[in-house]
């Protein structure tokens, strides 16, 4: 996994030094996904699924490089609160059409399990998470644009008192932006 980390990033570098892929005259991208999940605990036999509603926001800082903060709490009845903090990094390409085609990775810390980005939490937990995917979003005109993507997270939770535990997380992701 690291060494496939270390690949994307520079990757992206070598990218950003040659790509232009930012939307003319925006900064700001703004949205929001439905999210299918399936994951599979370590040591089970089935994969279980799941729907849910990520938000997310991002800043173009250099060319097709953004910054896409990721915050996701969840409350449930009778639980305490979840949250994971996550900041991934993503790399817009450049094409000549209105398709953007786009990787993204990112590094992320909690109190809980994000499944198709709901966190389930307790008092008890410590997540680390890591985030890898790409996609593309299809431009609708300069101000908008439609979000197609897969993300790999691979989640390890500690617990206080029964050691750790790790998850393994795919997601398919489709949304909306909005480009400011």
């Amino acid at each position: 996994m690291k060494k496939a980390l270390l690949v994307l990033t520079v990757t992206l570098f070598f990218f950003t030094l040659t790509l232009s892929a930012q939307p003319a005259g925006k900064k700001w991208e703004a949205g929001f996904s439905f999210s299918f999940s399936s994951y599979k605990w370590s040591g089970a036999t089935e994969s279980d699924t799941l729907l849910n509603i990520p938000i997310r926001a991002g800043y173009y800082i250099w060319r097709g490089l953004e910054i896409e903060p990721e915050l996701m709490l969840t409350k449930f009845e009778g639980s305490d609160a979840g949250y994971i903090l996550s900041a991934n990094l993503a790399y817009n390409f450049k094409t000549s059409g209105s398709l953007m085609p786009f990787v993204l990775a990112g590094f992320g810390f909690g109190n809980g399990m994000p499944l198709a980005n709901i966190v389930e939490g307790d008092s008890d937990i410590n997540a680390t998470v890591i985030n890898a995917g790409a996609g593309v979003k299809y431009l609708i005109g300069n101000s908008a644009a439609l979000r197609f993507e897969y993300r790999y997270t691979h989640d390890r939770l500690k617990f206080d008192v029964e050691g750790t535990e790790k998850v393994n997380i795919h997601q398919l992701l489709a949304g909306v932006s909005v480009l400011f």
